[in-house]
């Protein structure tokens, strides 16, 4: 499972000159933030959350992760993915967004914050803060990623809708509670397709005005994984109509 984020540290490749894959193992999901003069890094390991942090990207590399969260409890132990760390303005804390479930299955995944305690993430103890619950469609959800667009917040996921996995968006009423969500991405064409019809791994890109979710499409454990985009072209982010979908991706995979 490859984060959309990827595609922003691609872009920093060009710039600074470090060389991929800034971490060997256990790299998958990549999240970045910058804060005080240190890039966070946090990354799908599966049983736990770790954070690495260096003053480069390129030091990333080297730096010993910290485990920052394990969890004995029977509904999220396991198969914790797709770790992000965002500031919440009006609570005044960063948050942990993840996905975790039961042992012995991925069909248990669901969408679970983590509230740290220090306003320096390096220093943060980790707290449980809640399961986000999606009220019109409690069902299994992954790859929570936040999207604010004047000051609202909206939390942005991948979930099945029959065959289909999809991109669902709603908005946020706390930095753990949510309002009904509204299906936008469905995996329709071709290159979407490849294994599975995949829509997941959101992450939002804002430019000159504009909007763009950047998202991961197609089966994850093969060759046919690719980065797609959505493009907020519309008035009202909670209504499909408002998302245009480019019709081809942007990245595709190579020998690398």
């Amino acid at each position: 499972m490859l984060k959309s984020l990827f595609f922003l540290l691609s872009l920093y490749l060009c710039v600074l000159g470090f060389q991929n894959p800034i971490k060997a193992s256990d790299g998958s999901d990549p999240f970045m933030v910058y804060h005080e003069g240190y890039y966070y890094l946090t990354t799908t390991t599966w049983n736990n959350i770790q954070l690495t942090r260096a003053t480069t990207i390129a030091g990333l590399k080297a730096a010993q992760p910290k485990v920052i969260w394990t969890d004995s409890t029977s509904s999220r132990c396991c198969n914790m993915w797709a770790p992000e760390i965002h500031w919440q303005d009006k609570e005044g804390s960063w948050y942990i967004y993840y996905s975790a479930g039961s042992s012995g299955t991925l069909d248990n995944q669901r969408l679970h914050v983590l509230k740290g305690s220090s306003n320096i993430i390096w220093d943060s103890n980790w707290s449980f803060a809640g399961r986000i619950v999606i009220p019109n469609r409690d069902v299994w959800s992954i790859d929570g990623t936040i999207m604010i667009l004047d000051s609202t917040r909206y939390l942005v996921y991948s979930s099945w809708d029959g065959s289909d996995q999809c991109l669902w968006i709603a908005q946020m009423n706390s930095a753990t509670t949510v309002g009904n969500a509204v299906k936008i991405s469905t995996p329709t064409l071709p290159w979407e397709r490849v294994d599975s019809n995949v829509n997941e791994g959101p992450a939002a890109i804002y430019h000159g005005g504009r909007t763009w979710i950047v998202y991961s499409a197609s089966g994850c454990a093969g060759t046919g994984y690719k980065l797609g985009r959505l493009e907020l072209t519309g008035s009202n982010p909670l209504s499909a109509s408002s998302w245009t979908k480019y019709a081809n991706p942007i990245f595709v995979g190579a020998n690398g």
